[in-house]
Parts: structure tokens; C-alpha cells; sequence
């Protein structure tokens, strides 16, 4: 998983995607927009924000940070119906790095990121040396018709 092969992931899936830079790093942010039924007839705008951190050691400091500002920047280029009412945010932050620390892989996977309102910011790591991707185990209560879609997403990329 890098930046090039993120962007021929989204265009593939016919998800648009725009060249950013977040938190001074170059980054690639996909958006989808998509209504369901199964979905209790909810709107759900998802944005996914991919940074390259090359070989910057990724920490829960710079996972909360990157979260921060990937969910600053999507609340900004978020067009849709007003949050709340039946329509939601979601924000999956991929971070990749050669250097990952064992607290930003348990972040990852425990989804500590927290819950904001009609949103939800997804964190993960994804390790360019060994190829492995870290991402949350379990599906939280909060949200929970969401996740398999988020997670359906996050394991395309790879």
C-alpha cells in the first residue's frame, strides 16, 4: 500500500480522489457518498485521507493529530445534508510508515479514536516495511451498521 497504488484503488472504484497535503506530508483523500436503506435510510459522506509519513515513527500522538486534521478537512469539504439528520461522516485516517510503534497498532485496533456527532473518525496504520495494515477488531456499538461498510473499504486499498 502506498500514495500511487491508493489513488488506482479509488479511481477503480469509481470513489473521486484529490491530492492534498495533511499535516505537511502529501496525502491523497478519497470521498463517497452513498444512501441505504439497510442503513435505517441514512446518508453516509466518507472520506479516506492516506498520508505517507515515510519513515517518521507513527505514534497515538500523530494518529490523534492526523485524525484531527483529516476530520477538520472533511467537516470543510463535506457538502451534503446537514449531520444528524439521516446523514453521517466517516473519516478513515491511513497512516503509512516504515515505523510504526506497538501504542499506535493497539489505537488502531482497539479504535480509541472516539465517537463525534452524526460522525466517526476510523484510525489506521499501515506498515510499508512489513505490508501489514492495522485496523480496528470489532465493530463498536456506536455506529455499528457503519463499520462492515468502513471496513469493506479500508481492506480495498490493500
Amino acid at each position: 500500500m502506498n500514495i500511487e497504488s491508493i489513488k488506482a484503488k479509488l479511481k477503480e472504484s469509481s470513489i473521486y480522489h484529490s491530492e492534498e497535503n495533511i499535516l505537511d506530508n502529501k496525502s491523497v483523500v478519497g470521498y463517497e457518498k452513498k444512501f441505504k436503506w439497510s442503513w435505517m435510510a441514512t446518508q453516509l459522506n466518507t472520506f479516506i485521507v492516506v498520508t505517507d509519513f515515510g519513515n517518521q515513527e507513527i505514534d497515538e500522538t500523530l494518529i490523534e493529530n492526523h485524525l484531527s486534521e483529516s476530520f477538520k478537512f472533511s467537516k470543510q469539504n463535506y457538502k451534503g445534508w446537514p449531520r444528524g439528520l439521516q446523514s453521517g461522516l466517516g473519516v478513515i485516517s491511513v497512516l503509512i510508515s516504515n515505523n510504526i510503534s506497538d501504542k499506535a497498532k493497539d489505537y488502531c485496533q482497539k479504535l480509541k479514536s472516539g465517537k463525534k456527532w452524526a460522525g466517526f473518525s476510523i484510525p489506521v496504520v499501515h506498515d510499508s516495511k512489513s505490508q501489514e495494515t492495522f485496523q480496528f477488531e470489532k465493530n463498536p456499538m456506536w455506529g455499528r451498521i457503519y463499520y462492515p461498510h468502513f471496513k469493506k473499504l479500508i481492506n480495498r486499498l490493500e
